[in-house]
């Protein structure tokens, strides 16, 4: 149980060590704002991670995101399937026109 403590402390020391050098090295205060605003997401999941972990929620997230990006390619696959048959086959706007006449 300590380890995960040190473990975790350890990984919010690192978390500022590489805020404080993405913020000296970013040239523009124009884009500062939305590094803060990506930076503070990362806080929040470094802050909740002891949390998740705890209750096992990490590996629900985990297998959540896993079946969306699934789902995402099964779509992909689906739509560049219908690409192809609309390129061989034509839209089906001329084969309709075709049947009416």
């Amino acid at each position: 149980m300590t380890e995960q403590i040190y473990g975790w402390m350890e990984n919010l020391a690192y978390y500022f060590i590489f805020l404080s050098a993405v913020m000296n090295f970013v040239p523009d205060n124009s884009y500062r704002k939305y590094i803060r605003y990506f930076m503070g997401i990362l806080l929040i999941m470094l802050l909740l991670s002891p949390i998740l972990q705890y209750f096992r929620l990490d590996e629900e997230i985990e297998l959540s995101f896993f079946n969306y990006t699934m789902e995402e390619e099964a779509t992909e696959q689906w739509e560049n399937y219908a690409r192809d048959v609309e390129e061989k086959y034509g839209t089906g706007t001329n084969q309709e026109e075709e049947m009416t006449e």
